[in-house]
């Protein structure tokens, strides 16, 4: 059974809806990274008027991680409009899409949760899978026409997961952390019994429990 799936079936006018939205975003997006290039690319301008050569390096450095910031920014943004990216979550198994790297490569993983031997987060938010030895799962890369198909070769029978929409990842942690063997932690509710700074005379005033206030 799918539990939850993106990006999300749309209706006709959804979807019409949808690219005239993307559309507003992308253009917002090339804006700003166009405007990180122009301070870049006056940063640098300034850089050759400096005459002392630590400032000169300095700006020249400062101007090109600019540059370099506006195009991550930019390639970080745009993956949300990549309609080759998915997450289909069922009740059994775990089918995902992700781009390789800063490559035009996709991996697509079909994954059974019987088949997952545990799971757990790196500090970049990414969902580390590790699978059985005896696992089924299906793993490959392919371009973006989903052809030059190859098997992905996995380290230490992880594979690192990263999802375009928080959702899907939070179904996985939250709501079948049992199955993905994840973590789960419980957090214990901290009940205040000790009443002896709010005395009777106190309650008597303060019918609404607001300590005062």
């Amino acid at each position: 059974m799918l539990l939850y799936e993106y990006p999300p079936k749309l209706s006709h006018a959804g979807r019409q809806a949808k690219a005239l939205h993307d559309l507003e975003q992308h253009r917002k997006i090339r804006r700003n990274m166009i405007k990180n290039i122009i301070i870049a690319a006056v940063i640098l301008a300034l850089s050759f008027f400096v005459n002392v050569l630590i400032v000169r390096v300095v700006l020249i450095v400062i101007a090109l991680a600019n540059a370099a910031v506006g195009g991550l920014l930019y390639w970080y943004n745009m993956l949300s409009f990549d309609t080759k990216l998915y997450s289909r979550i069922y009740d059994d198994h775990l089918e995902h899409s992700q781009r390789v790297g800063f490559s035009k490569r996709y991996l697509h993983a079909v994954i059974a949760y019987a088949d997952v031997e545990k799971s757990e987060q790196d500090n970049h938010g990414r969902l580390l899978v590790t699978l059985k030895n005896d696992n089924s799962a299906e793993l490959f890369t392919c371009d973006e026409n989903g052809e030059n198909r190859q098997a992905y070769e996995l380290k230490d029978n992880t594979v690192s997961l990263r999802f375009a929409d928080t959702k899907a990842k939070l179904t996985l942690v939250s709501d079948l952390y049992e199955k993905i063997n994840y973590p789960h932690k419980e957090y214990k509710v901290i009940e205040d019994d000790d009443d002896d700074y709010y005395t009777a005379e106190d309650k008597k005033w303060d019918s609404f429990g607001k300590h005062g206030f």
